[in-house]
């Protein structure tokens, strides 16, 4: 499967893959869970960035019904080339939620200079249905899109936002509800391999272990 399959775009809120919602119980190796591209187009329609906004539907690969029933959607921006650009800069001039990320990316690319990085992804979507939150997708659904945009993960610098999503949509007001929400997302971030960078409040996908 390759982006140029492309299925009716969904936009979508922020991120909660693996937070508070606890589905009825089930095996998710039984998931053949799949991302699938529905949009990737330049950012404000700015010919000079290096980054473009990409969109996506995650789906079970199983599924009877065509087209397969969406499970979440994730997307942000993804730029090649990383070292020869000004990530923190290019992210800065498309939003501050883009800054953000930008700005760790920047950050993690300046931590490992022995590395080479050709690509960077800046997820601020990430979302699922609420009965398939909670059971550890969030890795799986950030190994399919790189393995679905043929990257290379020993070289590709991917970072995100958390943000709690409540059951029935939209992100929490600030409170012990949504801190609780953020301490249950950021759990199943962690059990899905996904890390805190520097204790701050965006996460990284750190490399794999050598």
């Amino acid at each position: 499967m390759t982006w140029r399959d492309v299925h009716a775009s969904v936009r979508l809120p922020n991120m909660a893959t693996d937070g508070d919602v606890h589905p009825e119980p089930f095996d998710p190796s039984d998931i053949a869970l799949e991302v699938r591209i529905t949009g990737i187009d330049r950012v404000l329609d700015d010919e000079s960035s290096f980054l473009r906004d990409f969109s996506a539907v995650v789906v079970d690969g199983d599924s009877p019904t065509t087209p397969a029933a969406a499970l979440g959607v994730v997307g942000g921006w993804i730029g090649w080339d990383a070292l020869d650009e000004d990530v923190h800069g290019a992210a800065d001039a498309v939003s501050s939620d883009a800054e953000a990320l930008g700005a760790t990316a920047a950050d993690i690319i300046a931590a490992y200079p022995e590395r080479w990085v050709d690509t960077v992804v800046l997820v601020d979507r990430m979302w699922l249905e609420p009965r398939w939150r909670h059971h550890r997708l969030s890795g799986r659904i950030l190994a399919d899109l790189v393995y679905l945009l043929r990257l290379d993960r020993d070289s590709t610098v991917i970072v995100l936002q958390p943000e709690p999503q409540r059951e029935e949509g939209g992100p929490y007001e600030y409170g012990p509800k949504r801190d609780a929400a953020m301490a249950a997302l950021r759990s199943g971030y962690a059990n899905s391999g996904l890390e805190p960078w520097r204790g701050g409040d965006r996460c990284w996908w750190p490399w794999p272990q050598a």
